[in-house]
């Protein structure tokens, strides 16, 4: 009798610790949260957090329209800005499915009076980041208040430039903006109805769409930017280019939580178009890069991270991770352009894993091996002796940079500080996403002359002490 009522205790017991696990673990996302909003001047904000598949936390904070001291709900719409260039991908790799175009296929082939400098790229190109495009969105809000059309936008980026060759480098461009182009010439269908039946509908994602300022559209929220740390408007610019293949997504996280299912399942796409979305993207010379269709890819301490935030002028900003070898995805979604979501999403991955914290938020440890230590600042400054160089090792480190010219190599030269912060050691190197074996990480913090902010770098090291990939932190 008392073995009966020991064991039903513990059994009592046992099921009310797991039921305030959840609870605690959403209190403290909400501290998390609630920290960064007051800091950053946040008005509003949607977020969700995902482990092995359950909804651990999904929540509403603040306002949606702050002149209406109206809050943010379950169906308020934000702008996820270039969050939209994956949803762009999944269109063209559904169109390859059709069998109505092949992502290898040159551009040349949708669009007559190409510049001849752009006779190689092809969609693949576009997908990755690899054709060379210059990013329009560098151009200040009066080019993007003047043009009006897909047409004008497209004319101005034929008279510019290619960065590089195509395949030879890669540079963050807006080549998601031309596969929206693709998209209509292909399907016969516009870019918002095609992407709503194709992909928000066929998910149930009934509250996504592509925006248009010029209609009223129920429960969008506004945006805000700060100037000169008050809260104000979002920038004006012009309608075209709030509904572009690159930018154009308003959704909402109970949405994106439909869209997170889809990248882990075969209900939107095959297993081989998924595979090939998730795969790292591959340069002329065989090097690869850090990115896939619509998503950045790297090892982040030991293990993989997939992926993308927006940020808009118009004032949102927004982010998704996920960690498929934590099971382990974040989502955030808000009204603020400078709100800096990622190191949110940062702050809450942490709260599952301290080694995931920022490295800004780490405590400092001593230094175990000053050495070792000397050998990556000299390998460090290495990245700044010259434009060819610093290529060269890009490309080999897999890193998603492209230098153009001196200016660009600045954080890596007259170093003033060089700060270990923390080392980790992996008992069982596996390879990583890009075939590489990790032994060691190692975590500083740089201060160079004439930059005005530390960086925090981590450096990832196989076997034999070589440096197969680095990355910045927060």
């Amino acid at each position: 009798m008392r073995r009966i009522l020991f064991t039903g205790l513990f059994f009592f017991v046992f099921l009310a610790a797991r039921a305030q696990a959840p609870q605690y673990i959403s209190f403290r996302i909400d501290s998390a949260i609630r920290a960064a909003m007051d800091a950053r001047q946040i008005p509003g904000l949607q977020v969700a957090v995902v482990k092995f598949g359950l909804v651990l936390k999904k929540g509403n904070y603040g306002y949606a329209n702050l002149e209406y001291r109206a809050p943010v709900t379950d169906s308020t719409l934000f702008s996820i800005a270039s969050m939209t260039k994956a949803f762009t991908c999944a269109g063209i790799l559904l169109l390859m499915e059709d069998g109505k175009l092949s992502i290898d296929d040159p551009v040349g082939k949708y669009f007559d009076s190409l510049p001849a400098a752009w006779t190689g790229i092809t969609i693949r190109h576009l997908m990755n980041h690899t054709a060379g495009l210059r990013d329009d969105w560098e151009e200040n809000d009066n080019f993007f208040y003047t043009h009006n059309s897909d047409s004008a936008f497209f004319a101005a980026l034929k008279n510019a430039p290619l960065k590089f060759q195509p395949g030879e480098g890669w540079s963050y461009g807006c080549g998601p903006f031309i596969l929206g182009m693709i998209i209509t010439k292909v399907s016969g269908q516009s870019y918002p109805d095609f992407m709503k039946q194709r992909i928000f509908d066929k998910l149930g994602m009934t509250h996504s769409r592509i925006d248009n300022p010029e209609l009223i559209i129920p429960n969008k929220a506004a945006g805000y930017r700060l100037k000169d740390q008050q809260l104000v408007h979002g920038r004006q610019i012009s309608a075209a280019a709030q509904m572009r293949g690159d930018v154009g997504v308003l959704t909402t996280v109970s949405d994106m939580l439909k869209w997170y299912t889809a990248l882990r399942d075969s209900s939107l796409l095959q297993k081989s178009s998924l595979d090939m979305m998730f795969a790292p993207g591959t340069l002329n010379d065989s090097s690869k890069t850090g990115y896939g269709f619509g998503w950045f890819l790297e090892p982040f301490r030991d293990h993989a991270l997939v992926s993308h935030d927006g940020g808009f002028r118009t004032g949102f900003n927004s982010v998704m991770e996920f960690y498929p070898e934590d099971h382990v995805c974040i989502i955030i979604l808000c009204n603020l352009q400078q709100a800096r979501v990622y190191e949110i999403a940062k702050d809450i991955v942490g709260l599952f894993n301290p080694d995931y914290k920022r490295a800004s938020q780490m405590d400092s440890v001593a230094d175990p091996d000053t050495v070792r230590t000397l050998l990556l600042k000299s390998f460090y400054e290495e990245l700044g002796l010259a434009v060819d160089t610093t290529r060269k090792m890009a490309r080999e480190l897999h890193l998603l940079y492209y230098p153009q010219s001196e200016d660009d190599l600045a954080p890596f030269r007259n170093i003033t500080e060089f700060d270990f912060i923390k080392a980790f050691k992996i008992q069982k190197p596996q390879p990583d996403i890009f075939g590489d074996s990790i032994q060691s990480i190692y975590i500083y913090r740089i201060k160079s002359r004439g930059v005005p902010e530390s960086v925090y770098v981590v450096f990832f090291l196989d076997p034999t002490g070589k440096v197969v990939y680095m990355n910045f932190d927060d």
